[in-house]
């Protein structure tokens, strides 16, 4: 075959290495297998990470009004007796619920203000129980009318 001849001759979809397609398939798989690689670590190192972290206590529960009703938008603050400062925060969802993780192997207050509502303060021992359901009915505070 003379060098035109090769230069006009179709060439077959798979032939060589250098198409367009084999070099699209060969970076999509080095992508795909470097990032299965990655995602494994990753995976592997949060599992470590899990088995290091302490017990977790639950601290959850419902914020309700003086009427019965739940009072949404209630701010919570957690904080380790002893401490002056909260640690851990949460606000009141539309049925007045809220949830938050603390560690456990330790005494914790949790503090509910609302506008117009006196604050409220209960205490929770997160030594001996992995979950603890607090229920708070807000009263209105002094001097103010009732929202």
């Amino acid at each position: 075959m003379s060098v035109q001849a090769q230069r006009e001759a179709p060439r077959h979809p798979t032939q060589g290495n250098s198409h367009p397609t084999c070099m699209r398939l060969a970076a999509v798989t080095l992508l795909v297998t470097s990032l299965a690689g990655w995602a494994g670590v990753n995976v592997a190192s949060a599992a470590q990470e899990k088995k290091k972290r302490p017990p977790r206590v639950v601290i959850s529960g419902t914020v309700f009004k003086e009427s019965g009703f739940s009072l949404p938008g209630a701010s919570i603050r957690v904080r380790r007796a002893g401490e002056r400062k909260a640690r851990w925060e949460a606000m009141s969802d539309r049925q007045g619920e809220f949830g938050l993780w603390v560690p456990q192997g330790a005494e914790y207050e949790v503090h509910v203000k609302a506008k117009g509502y006196e604050e409220q303060t209960q205490k929770v021992d997160g030594k001996s129980s992995l979950h603890e359901r607090l229920v708070f009915h807000m009263k209105p505070a002094t001097g103010e009318k009732k929202p």
